[in-house]
């Protein structure tokens, strides 16, 4: 994936959200409300770009996790995160940023732009510690509200520094509903 693929992607998913109240007559909508989630995902870590670096050689694609909490607190359909991915390298990421969902029918559209902190490990340098996260999730909703899809994400520094290799994601995810409500 390139990285203006992702942007055109991010900018379609902010198009939609714009646009969601005129085209809310067809599924279409920004859900405002709900319960909190806590995701968990599997993939590859430095899935496409695969290339030489300039700190240490080669920079194979990596098993990575990705655990992430989305509050139930919205305004105007948009939601705070924190998350952490990390891969078998020892390197980790710690995030945390804004998400909105987007839905039709039982399909749930995730964009998300977050920022945190990143320790490359034995890993990939990505050229400074302070990166940028952008996510672009597509997840189908059961009917108990847990969710089951796709995501795909990119890590940049966003060329604030010289040096910005970027990476690329790829995971399958699930997400349960939480509440913290008395039973």
């Amino acid at each position: 994936m390139n990285k203006l693929f992702l942007k055109r992607i991010s900018l379609l998913a902010l198009g939609i959200l714009i646009t969601s109240p005129a085209i809310a007559d067809n599924g279409v909508h920004v859900i405002q409300g709900g319960p909190a989630y806590f995701s968990a995902g599997l993939g590859a870590f430095n899935a496409a770009g695969v290339r030489p670096s300039m700190d240490n050689g080669f920079n194979p694609t990596l098993p990575e996790i990705d655990l992430e909490y989305q509050s139930a607190a919205k305004l105007f359909g948009v939601g705070a995160l924190w998350g952490l991915v990390a891969n078998t390298d020892g390197g980790f990421m710690g995030y945390t940023g804004f998400y909105s969902d987007i839905a039709w029918y039982h399909w749930v559209l995730t964009p998300v732009l977050g920022m945190g902190g990143y320790n490359q490990g034995r890993g990939k340098y990505l050229g400074s510690t302070f990166q940028f996260r952008l996510e672009l999730g597509m997840t189908y909703q059961f009917a108990n509200q847990s969710r089951l899809g796709i995501k795909i994400a990119h890590i940049s520094n966003a060329k604030i520094h010289q040096e910005d290799p970027g990476e690329d994601e790829i995971l399958v995810t699930y997400a349960v509903p939480l509440s913290f409500e008395d039973r």
